[in-house]
C-alpha cells in the first residue's frame, strides 16, 4: 500500500462591499512545486464565509497560471484538475456544502514532474453592501512515482 501524503494552502481574507467598486477578487494563492514526481490523487477543498444576500467563492487546482480572462472568472476555471464553487445565498445545509473532497478512482492520478509548479486560485465575488471575510483552503493528496 502507497503511503498518501498531502500538501495544505489556505487564506482568511476580506473583499470590500459593492459601493468601494472592488466586487470581486481573483487571484493565485500559491503556487507549488513538489521535490520529485508525485501522483496527485485527490483534494479537499474548502469555502466559507458568513451567510449574506449574495456571494460566490471559487477555488481551482491548475497547471495553468493564467487568470485571464476575468470576466465570469473564466481564467480561475481555464484549466483545472480539481475546482469548487459555493454560491452563498442561504445559511449551510451540513458539511457537504463547505468542504468538498474529491478522489480519482483507485490506480489513478495526474503526474506532476518534479519542480513543475501547480496553482492554487481562488476567487471571490461581493455585490453586497458590507465587508466580508471568506475562508478558503485546500489539501491535496498526493503518492510518490518512482
Amino acid at each position: 500500500m502507497k503511503q498518501v501524503l498531502y500538501k495544505n494552502f489556505h487564506i482568511i481574507e476580506d473583499i470590500l462591499p459593492a459601493k468601494s467598486g472592488e466586487t470581486q477578487k481573483m487571484f493565485i494563492l500559491d503556487a507549488w512545486k513538489p521535490p520529485q514526481n508525485i501522483w496527485l490523487v485527490g483534494c479537499a477543498i474548502g469555502l466559507l464565509c458568513f451567510k449574506s444576500d449574495h456571494f460566490e467563492i471559487y477555488l481551482a487546482v491548475s497547471k495553468n497560471p493564467e487568470l485571464s480572462p476575468k470576466e465570469f472568472f473564466v481564467g480561475l476555471k481555464r484549466d483545472w484538475l480539481f475546482y469548487q464553487q459555493r454560491d452563498v445565498y442561504t445559511f449551510s445545509t451540513g458539511i457537504n456544502d463547505l468542504v468538498s473532497y474529491h478522489f480519482l478512482p483507485e490506480g489513478c492520478g495526474f503526474l506532476i514532474k518534479r519542480d513543475e509548479p501547480l496553482y492554487i486560485k481562488v476567487g471571490a465575488l461581493n455585490p453586497t453592501r458590507k465587508r466580508m471575510k471568506y475562508d478558503a483552503f485546500c489539501n491535496l493528496y498526493y503518492t510518490l512515482a518512482k
